[in-house]
Formats: C-alpha cells, structure tokens, sequence
C-alpha cells in the first residue's frame, strides 16, 4: 500500500519552481539594475565627449571614463556566463602584480571621493596560473563589496603578497602537497559582517542589498573562480571593525628562459612589425575595428568574414601567414574547423581564437583547445597586442627547446 500523499510531490515540485522564478527574478533585476548604471554611465560621458570635442576641449580623461565603463560591463557578462556555466576559462601563466596594477584602472573610477581605494603590491612579479579576468573578477567582486560596507565613506585597501607554508591557513597546510600561494587580500574599515549573515556570503543569489541592486551572485562567482584555481577563501570579519578577505591562490613556478625571452619581446616594440594576420570575423564592424587595430601595429592583415573565405583566401595566398585570429561561433564554417584546417596546411601559422562567449558550447564541439591563446571579447587593444606577442614568445620557446634536444641528440 502506498502511504505517500500523492499531492506531496506536485507541490514540492511547484514550490521548487517558484524558488527558481524568484532566484531567476532577482537576478535578472541586479543585471538590469547593474546594466543600466553602466549603460547610463558610458551614455553620459559619451554626450559630454561631443561636447567637448565641439568646442575643442576634448580631454583623454574623458574617453578613458568611457573604456574604463565598457570594461565594467564587460566584466559583468563574463561573471554572468562564469556563475551560468561554473567554469574557468583558458589559463595562462601570468603575473599577478602587473594584472592587479592594470585592474586599478577599472576601481577608481567606481569608488568616487568618499571612499578610497589604495593598493599595497611588491617590486616583484609573482606568477600564478590563471587568466587576467580570473584576478578581475576576484578584485572588483570583492573591491565593489568593500565599498557598498563603507556607506559614509572610508578606505579600501588591495594588496598581495608571497606567503610559506607558516603563514597559511590550517586548511592549506594540511594539503598533501608542499606549495607556496600568492595572498590576494582585500581589506575595508566598515560596519563588518554579523555572525549570522556571514556563513552565507557565498552562496548564489543571497544579498543584504536592497532588492534590484546587485545581482546576489558576485561572491559566489568568486568563489567558484577561486575553488577551481586550487585557492581557498579566508574571510575575517567583525561587527563595528571591517573585514578582510584573503584569497590564497598556488603560485607557479618561475621560468626563467620563459621570463628572460619575454623581456626580450617587451624590449623589441617592433615584434609584430610586418607580420601576416589573417583575420576572420563575421562582425562587419567589429571586423573593421580590429583591422586596424592590427594595422596599427604595423601588420599585413587579410580580411574574411567566415571561415569559408579564409579559407579560400589563405589557398590564394603565396607567403607565410604568421598568425590566424579568428572568431570561433561564424556561418558556413566556424574557427574551430578553420583552425583544425590550418594545423595541416599551415602547421607553422600561430592561431589566437576570439569570442564573446568564452565558456563555449561543447554540445555543438566548439571547444577551444585549454591552452590555445584566446581572446574575449569585448576587444581590447592592448590585449590583443599582448595575446599575439605571447603566441610568438611560445612558439619561440618550443623551438628553442627542439633545438636544444637535437643538439643533445648529437653528442
């Protein structure tokens, strides 16, 4: 005999949809809350831009409110498509300090006079194995967390450090491997958090907010970024004494042939000079854009809008083809395929992927290789300039190294 009431699980099954709606609601009202403060932003500086520009006043400072507002909203959609998908992007060895000097230029444009951002970093690199959007995420999460506690003002303090063993926490010193971690900390002199609320900080959707501000999801993204680059998260916090996050992330070994080349390459400011590109991308404009971007860096770059005409285009072409960058969602062919062709015909070629969907679509096979050089969009200058430079910084490497092992061969 059956005892289950048999209204029982239509309406666990109703209640459990009702939650999701909610959960769905709320952030769908902290995006647009959060997109509309942006939109606003760049709208407002951009009128002020034409302004200026009529009457000739026309200030740099200006235009970089305008990028530093774009890279905010760049920033959001990647945190949406990291929390829809749990899944870190494409990993690169990278130094931490340079990365936290560049993210400085995204925060102090969003904490205003009342409260104020300062950052405490070494004179020397300290590299660790994650992407710059990775730390970005991390940074402006919890910077924009530590400026919501301090309401009448304060200060923000950012810093990292190299930390032994003696200086971790229990739960890293008793991992079986020996490391040494990079601590990320960031630190604010407000209200701190009640011992109630601060055992849920980092779970999806929850929020102290006012309902329509925030999307409850920033702590949890920065949560599972960190988890997935083999970190741990350290919150002390207090009541009426601030609080301070540590995030401890493992740092990679040091390169030294790898940094001493790559010196070299910042040294040599022609590295890109007279290089071939061919860049596919389906987005007229955006096609544009990046063209002469790349003509900008003095570099011959043949345009196709799809896979199937670069592919057609690089047939025609007689000489080498230094680079392919290419967008991997196109019609008729996508990068993906594209790139698989070029591995046969053009084994030499450097191939650098772009989207703007970086957690791609596996269901479909587009998976970008885990250490392809990639590209998300939106499209930055300087990245795409450092993206190709390290392409060929790589490519000299394992050359170096074939050469190394043939020489060894002959003795």
């Amino acid at each position: 005999m059956n005892d289950k009431n048999p209204t029982e699980a239509p309406a666990q099954g109703i209640s459990l949809h009702a939650q999701k709606l909610e959960a769905l609601g709320q952030l769908a009202g902290g995006i647009a809350h959060d997109f509309n403060n942006i939109l606003s932003i760049i709208e407002g500086h951009t009128e002020l831009a034409l302004k200026q520009l009529q009457t000739g006043n026309l200030t740099p400072e200006q235009l970089e409110r305008i990028r530093a507002a774009t890279a905010r909203g760049a920033g959001l959609t990647r945190q949406l498509l990291a929390f829809g998908r749990q899944k870190v992007g494409v990993l690169e060895r990278l130094d931490a300090v340079k990365a936290l000097a560049g993210i400085r230029l995204l925060i102090d444009p969003l904490f205003g006079a009342a409260v104020r951002a300062d950052f405490s970093l070494p004179a020397a690199p300290l590299w660790v194995e994650a992407g710059e959007d990775h730390l970005a995420q991390i940074v402006l999460n919890l910077a924009l967390n530590a400026r919501d506690a301090l309401p009448a003002g304060g200060e923000v303090m950012i810093s990292c450090m190299a930390c032994g063993e003696g200086a971790l926490p229990p739960p890293l010193r008793q991992r079986p491997e020996a490391r040494r971690y990079l601590r990320l900390s960031v630190t604010d002199n407000g209200a701190g958090i009640s011992p109630t609320v601060l055992p849920h900080i980092f779970e999806p959707f929850y929020s102290t907010k006012e309902r329509g501000r925030g999307t409850g999801m920033g702590l949890a993204v920065v949560y599972g970024i960190v988890e997935q680059l083999g970190g741990l998260i350290d919150v002390r916090s207090h009541p009426g004494e601030g609080t301070a996050v540590h995030v401890y992330l493992p740092l990679a070994a040091a390169e030294v042939a790898a940094q001493t080349l790559s010196e070299n390459w910042r040294r040599e400011a022609g590295a890109l000079r007279g290089r071939t590109v061919l860049l596919a991308e389906d987005e007229p404009e955006l096609r544009d854009i990046l063209g002469l971007m790349l003509e900008g860096f003095e570099m011959k770059v043949i345009r196709a809008c799809n896979g199937n005409e670069a592919f057609d285009l690089q047939r025609q072409f007689a000489g080498e083809i230094d680079f392919l960058l290419t967008d991997v969602v196109m019609p008729e062919m996508d990068g993906i395929a594209l790139a698989e062709i070029f591995s046969v015909r053009r084994p030499d070629t450097n191939v650098v992927y772009m989207s703007g969907y970086p957690f791609l679509n596996a269901e479909k096979g587009l998976r970008v290789p885990d250490t392809a050089s990639f590209i998300s969009k939106p499209i930055q200058e300087d990245t795409v300039r450092q993206v190709l430079e390290r392409a060929l910084e790589r490519r000299a490497l394992r050359e170096a190294a074939t050469k190394d092992a043939e020489g060894d061969s002959d003795q």
